[in-house]
């Protein structure tokens, strides 16, 4: 069920509610029992939430021994190299949950998720949100990208490609995607400590362009 209690080997290593936010997301576009693929598997916190709804999963990680999860089966790649091959087949769906901002190379990462998908195929994503008012805030004052650093509980040294969506915007074109829905996780207090949330709210109806939560969640469509 939606925020079952998971062992503590699969406990989500992701922002606080985010999980649960994008299964609304997926159920909405692709309901189970749909085929996904989830890349970047991590312990396999996602891959349980995901067979718990009644997806028949497949999961990709790089480390085998940090998947714990034996519901679903695992397919060890590295998600900088050419992956499509190592699967047969293609998908009803692909999810990628904070999996992108790890990676050398966006561009190339899209592509073999095109090659693994069925036409029409949606591949949801997720990513540190570097547009919204804390973010620009942080930016202003330290010249640092908040989630991209060594400060903060949620930063992480392993964040090396910041996702701006207009960016991403161009790589879906060049890539085969077309955007279905772009929408946000809702901000957590946990994430942004009490001073930076006052001030954020005051600054915010001064900033133009793109703000939202914490995450971006992306659903895309193959061409």
């Amino acid at each position: 069920m939606l925020g079952m209690e998971m062992p503590s080997e699969l406990q989500a290593r992701t922002i606080p509610g985010l999980h649960d936010e994008v299964v609304a997301v997926l159920q909405r576009h692709l309901p189970a029992p749909a085929r996904l693929v989830d890349l970047g598997a991590g312990s396999g916190a996602w891959a349980a939430r995901l067979v718990s709804h009644g997806y028949a999963l497949t999961a990709i990680e790089r480390d085998a021994a940090f998947y714990r999860f034996t519901g679903a089966p695992l397919i060890v790649a590295d998600l900088n190299e050419p992956f499509s091959a190592r699967l047969p087949g293609t998908f009803d769906g692909l999810t990628a949950i904070e999996v992108i901002e790890h990676l050398e190379n966006p561009r190339a990462f899209l592509r073999e998720c095109h090659k693994l998908l069925a036409p029409s195929g949606l591949l949801v994503l997720t990513t540190p949100n570097i547009e919204n008012v804390p973010a620009r805030l942080q930016f202003l004052a330290t010249g640092g990208l908040r989630m991209f650093g060594r400060d903060t509980r949620y930063n992480d040294p392993t964040h090396i490609t910041p996702i701006h969506t207009y960016m991403l915007e161009r790589m879906m074109r060049d890539t085969g995607f077309s955007l279905v829905e772009h929408t946000f996780n809702k901000p957590r207090p946990t994430v942004t400590k009490l001073a930076n949330r006052i001030l954020s709210r005051a600054v915010a109806p001064l900033l133009r362009g793109l703000k939202g939560g914490d995450c971006h969640i992306f659903v895309m469509r193959k061409q």
